[in-house]
């Protein structure tokens, strides 16, 4: 736990200031308060950094063995697209049922159950049979949709006055599992003579050996105490706003994903060349997850705050829509900064405006469902747009408008007062 005397300043940390942990106090407890002793301090952050690991990779990894998947397996362009579509739609209708499974069974349990099942879909969808892999994809975007919406809360929980760093650190993890799962897919299919499963199969040895290094956290099993009140967000508009401020950063994200190559090669540009931007687009948002967090909380101000980091978006895409050749790298680089920053920011301001851990998990589940609900609908109407329209410009301003929306939501979910239950 942080010294008192550094978490005595933070609004996020008062109702357990007053109840400083003691090392008598059974194991649950202490995980609810925060610990004192170091040992199960780091055990904690050593789990959630696997934890983090696996939440991306496992996804990721289907992107570059896409093509040579569907010509192996002679799949439609529907159904390849469902491969990678269906994670993403399991996000956004599950995430709203995650936070009674983490009431019902305890965070440590619920996550270790999802983390096996992570391991179960990636093993079913290596199995080389498209409707077993279809299968294995659903339980393994319902089983990463729950991880999604607990993680928060168990960091607002465990890490009470440091939920601005570790959520640093475990979205910094998130985005770099994905990342080696980009980069790594190729190789290592190409490694064993072209079997794309092994490439595939190897994310559910990672997300196993997570399982296990979780299975000491048990110890600490933890349930809401008492009898917990009917949390309704839905009528909270604070809560709405930190939803619509979720979804608008999670189109921006999947939607620039989707189409910067596309739009590169559109302009252009060599088929390489765009996959480089890509990768910048990607890379750069990796030490964006990491630092936005802390910015935003070494900033007293927070609306100064959300402008600061909102600076890179609106920077980068007028540049696509204007000067899409003229600056390429410079434009990728500044769209990879602020999608970083935001999911980041996102999360973080998920843990910390919940009034407690319970509130926290309802409230990533709301943001989550509706952002990734939101998030989902982003690559196919700009598409349909671009093909109605056979340019990119009006989709571009489009997406500027998002943005524009995402950094009014932003302010207001900024808002130091705490979302309570009602």
């Amino acid at each position: 736990m942080s010294d008192p005397k550094s978490s005595a300043s933070s609004p996020v940390v008062s109702e357990h200031r007053r109840s400083s942990p003691n090392p008598s106090l059974p194991a649950t407890d202490q995980a609810e308060r925060g610990f004192r002793r170091v040992a199960p301090h780091l055990g904690f952050l050593a789990a959630l950094l696997l934890l983090a690991f696996n939440m991306r990779g496992s996804i990721v990894v289907m992107g570059p063995l896409a093509e040579t998947v569907g010509l192996d397996l002679q799949l439609s362009g529907v159904q390849l697209g469902l491969l990678t579509t269906i994670p993403v739609l399991c996000f956004g209708v599950l995430s709203i049922f995650a936070p009674r499974l983490g009431q019902r069974f305890g965070l440590e349990a619920t996550l270790v159950l999802m983390l096996a099942l992570v391991a179960v879909g990636q093993g079913l969808r290596a199995s080389g049979q498209y409707g077993v892999m279809v299968i294995g994809t659903i339980v393994l975007g319902a089983a990463i949709a729950v991880m999604n919406v607990l993680t928060p809360s168990l960091v607002r929980r465990s890490f009470p006055g440091k939920v601005a760093l570790i959520t640093a650190l475990y979205t910094f993890v998130m985005s770099s599992g994905a990342t080696i799962a980009a980069f790594s897919a190729v190789p290592l299919r190409n490694s064993m003579d072209g079997d794309w499963r092994y490439a595939l199969g190897v994310w559910a040895v990672v997300a196993a050996i997570g399982c296990v290094c979780w299975l000491p956290m048990l110890r600490y099993h933890h349930h809401a105490q008492g009898a917990s009140p009917r949390i309704s967000l839905w009528r909270n508009g604070e809560a709405w706003w930190l939803s619509l401020f979720f979804g608008c950063q999670s189109m921006v994200f999947y939607t620039g994903t989707a189409w910067v190559a596309k739009i590169f090669i559109d302009s252009g540009m060599s088929d390489a060349e765009a996959g480089t931007l890509l990768t910048v687009f990607n890379v750069f948002g990796i030490p964006a997850a990491f630092l936005a967090p802390l910015i935003y909380s070494a900033i007293p101000n927070k609306k100064l705050a959300m402008v600061v980091l909102h600076v890179p978006l609106f920077i980068g895409i007028p540049g696509f829509v204007f000067a899409t050749t003229d600056m390429p790298y410079l434009w990728a680089l500044c769209m990879g900064l602020g999608q970083g920053s935001m999911i980041s920011i996102a999360l973080t301001l998920v843990g910390l405006r919940g009034a407690d851990p319970q509130t926290s998990a309802k409230l990533s589940g709301m943001c989550q469902s509706l952002g990734y609900l939101l998030a989902a609908t982003g690559p196919v109407l700009f598409g349909a747009l671009h093909d109605y329209l056979q340019n990119w410009q009006i989709p571009l301003l489009i997406l500027f408008v998002v943005v524009v929306v995402q950094f009014v939501s932003g302010l207001r979910a900024g808002s130091p007062d705490r979302i309570v239950s009602r």
